[in-house]
C-alpha cells in the first residue's frame, strides 16, 4: 500500500491478546509499506500478549474451556513461533484433545508479542511501559496519556483494551468484605490463583462456600484439590488431607454448566452444513435490521433445521416442533426449560458429552451455536442496529453460554467424583438465603443448611461501562467520550472500534475493542475474537485515517 505518511503513533491502553491481535492485524497492513510504527504500550503488568488471565506464572490448574484443536488463532505472519499448536508439538503436548493449561497458552502469546515486535518487514519502535494510565486528553496534535503523573504523546491513535478494569465490590459482597474483617471469616477472590492457593493452606479445618458455578468454579475445584496434593484417578478422588472440611458451591440458579463434547468424533456430529451456516448468516443480518420484538424470531427459526437434524441423526427424541417450543422459552426465561436437580443435571451433561444418551434440544442447540460464533460476530459486529436490538440478541447469546461456553469433560466429572466422596455438596446450591453469624456464614435453602466460614467469589463482574471504577474510564464517562450502549452494557463504538461519545460522534483516533464494548459487539469473551475481524476493521480504519489526516491542509 503507498502511504503518505512515513510514521504512524500508536498507544495500546492494556496489551493482552486483543492488544497483540490488533497489533498483528495493523503490522500485517503495513509490511513493506515503508511506514514505520512508533508504538507505546501501557500494561501494569507487563504481561504483552497474554494479560492476566493467560499469565504465564498461574498454576496449571486453570485451564481453557476449548481442546488444542479449537484454538485455532495462526499468526497472519511469518513469525517462528508458528500457531499454538505448533509451538505445543514442540513441547511435547500435541495432543489435540487436551485442554492446556492457560498459563500454556500465555507463554505462547507473550513469545508472539515479542516477535511480532521485531518483525523484519515493519520499522517498529516500542516503548513498553509498567505504568497505568489514569487520563486521556486530545489536542490538535493528537491524543495525550498521563500515567503516574508524567504525559506521553501525542499520539495518532490510541486503542484501549481494558480486558477487566477495575468495578467496585457488588453490595453483597461488599457486605461480605466488611462482615469478614470484623469477625475472622475469610472472603477471597477465586483469582488470582496463586493468592488463592496460599491462602488455602490452612483450610483444613475449615469449611468453604463457592459463590458461582460456572466455568470459574470448576478452576476453584481444582485449586482445592489437586493444588492442594490430592489426585483424580479411574473416575475418583483421592485427598491428601490437606483440603477444607468441606465445599459448598452455590448459584443463583443451583445448575452447573453442561460440558463439551468428549472428543472430536461427537463433537463434528454437532457441525451444521455449510448451507445451515449461510442461512443462520442470512437470519443474523435480518435480525439486525429489526426491531427488539422480532429480532430473534429469524435466528431461533434458523436454529430449527439444524438442530433437528442433528438430533433426529444422534437417535433424540425431539422434532422440529420440540425445538420451536424450546426456543420460544429460551428467549423468555433462559433456563426455565431445564427442571432436573443440579446433580442429575450434572450427571446427565457428562452422560451427553461421552455420547452415551442421545442429546437433548438444549444440547444440541448450544453445540450449533458454539460453532457458529464467528458468524454471529461477523455480522452483528459490523452492523448498526437499535440498542435494544443489540440487546435482545446478546441477551440470548450470554444465555446459551451454559451449553456453548461449557467446560471440558473432565471438569464435570471431577465434580462428580467430589461430590461422590463427600468433599463437595449441593445441598444449598440454588440462590440459598444467607445470613450473617459470628465466625462466617449461613446458607439455608428449604429444609438444608450450612454454616461457612471462607467465601470464594467465582463470579466474574459483568462488562458494564457504569460499572467501572477505573480512574481513566471515570475520566471519559463524566465528559461524555464514553456512554453505555444501553443499561449495563459497554460501550457505543463503531464497528472499526472507534469510540462513539454521548453527542454521536465518532471520535477520532480513539478506539476499544473486547468486552467492555459488550452491546456494539458480541460474543467477545473467545479468545478467537481477539484475532478476528474487529481488529482488522480496527487496523484498516488505522490507516484510512492517517492517510485522511496526512491529505489535510
Amino acid at each position: 500500500m503507498t502511504r503518505e505518511t512515513d510514521n504512524i503513533r500508536i498507544a495500546l491502553i492494556g496489551a493482552g491478546p486483543r492488544g497483540l491481535g490488533a497489533l498483528e492485524a495493523l503490522v500485517t497492513r503495513l509490511k513493506d509499506s515503508g511506514t514505520a510504527l512508533d508504538l507505546t504500550v501501557f500494561d501494569d503488568l507487563q504481561l504483552p500478549g497474554a494479560g492476566p488471565n493467560f499469565d504465564p506464572a498461574q498454576t496449571p490448574h486453570s485451564i481453557l474451556n476449548i481442546p488444542l484443536r479449537e484454538v485455532d488463532i495462526p499468526p497472519a505472519l511469518p513469525l517462528p513461533c508458528g500457531d499454538f499448536a505448533e509451538w505445543q508439538s514442540q513441547r511435547g503436548h500435541g495432543d489435540s484433545e487436551r485442554f492446556p493449561p492457560r498459563a500454556e497458552l500465555g507463554a505462547y502469546l507473550m513469545a508472539r508479542f515479542r516477535e511480532l515486535t521485531r518483525f523484519d518487514g515493519v520499522d517498529i519502535k516500542l516503548t513498553a511501559l509498567k505504568a497505568k494510565a489514569s487520563r486521556l486528553d486530545q489536542t490538535d496534535a493528537g491524543w495525550h496519556i498521563n500515567a503516574q503523573g508524567q504525559d506521553f504523546g501525542p499520539f495518532h491513535e490510541v486503542l484501549l483494551i481494558p480486558g477487566q478494569p477495575r468495578t467496585p465490590p457488588d453490595p453483597q459482597w461488599a457486605d461480605w468484605m466488611d462482615h469478614a474483617e470484623n469477625t475472622g471469616a475469610c472472603v477471597i477472590n477465586a483469582y488470582p490463583d496463586r493468592q488463592l492457593l496460599a491462602a488455602a493452606q490452612d483450610w483444613s479445618d475449615r469449611r468453604v462456600g463457592i459463590r458461582g458455578l460456572g466455568l470459574s468454579t470448576c478452576d476453584v475445584m481444582r485449586f482445592l484439590t489437586v493444588g492442594l496434593g490430592g489426585r483424580f484417578e479411574d473416575g475418583a478422588y483421592h485427598p491428601s488431607g490437606k483440603e477444607p472440611a468441606m465445599i459448598y458451591a452455590f448459584s443463583l440458579n443451583g445448575q452447573p454448566p453442561f460440558p463439551k463434547p468428549v472428543d472430536n468424533s461427537l463433537d463434528r456430529k454437532f457441525d451444521p452444513t455449510a448451507q445451515e451456516v449461510e442461512q443462520f448468516e442470512i437470519a443474523v443480518q435480518e435480525a439486525v435490521s429489526q426491531g427488539p420484538d422480532r429480532a430473534l424470531s429469524p435466528i431461533c427459526e434458523a436454529l430449527v433445521p439444524p438442530v433437528a437434524r442433528i438430533g433426529a441423526s444422534m437417535g433424540a427424541d425431539f422434532d422440529a416442533a420440540d425445538v420451536k417450543e424450546w426456543l420460544r422459552t429460551e428467549r423468555d426465561a433462559p433456563g426455565d426449560q431445564e427442571s432436573e436437580g443440579p446433580q442429575e443435571t450434572l450427571e446427565h451433561g457428562i452422560a451427553m458429552a461421552q455420547g452415551s444418551t442421545p442429546p437433548t434440544v438444549g444440547y444440541c442447540v448450544g453445540q450449533v451455536w458454539r460453532k457458529m460464533q464467528n458468524e454471529l460476530r461477523a455480522n452483528f459486529n459490523s452492523a448498526r442496529m437499535e440498542a435494544e436490538t443489540a440487546q435482545k440478541i446478546v441477551g440470548f447469546d450470554e444465555g446459551l453460554k451454559r451449553y456453548s461456553y461449557g467446560p471440558p469433560l473432565r471438569s464435570s466429572k471431577e465434580l462428580l467424583a467430589l461430590l461422590d466422596c463427600g468433599l463437595v455438596s449441593l445441598r444449598v446450591v440454588d440462590d440459598p438465603d444467607i445470613q450473617l453469624i459470628d465466625g462466617g456464614w449461613h446458607l439455608e435453602e428449604h429444609d438444608a443448611e450450612a454454616n461457612v466460614s471462607v467465601m470464594i467469589d467465582a463470579v466474574l463482574p459483568p462488562p458494564s461501562l457504569d460499572a467501572v471504577s477505573d480512574e481513566l474510564f471515570e475520566q471519559l464517562k463524566s465528559e461524555g467520550t464514553l456512554q453505555s450502549r444501553y443499561e449495563s452494557s459497554g460501550a457505543v463504538t463503531a464497528p472499526d472500534g472507534q469510540v462513539v461519545g454521548k453527542d454521536g460522534t465518532p471520535r477520532n483516533g480513539l478506539s476499544m475493542l473486547g468486552r467492555l464494548a459488550l452491546g456494539s459487539v458480541i460474543a467477545a469473551d473467545s479468545i478467537h475474537d481477539c484475532f478476528g475481524a474487529s481488529s482488522e476493521r480496527w487496523a484498516d480504519g488505522v490507516l484510512d485515517r492517517a492517510g485522511q489526516e496526512a491529505t489535510q491542509p
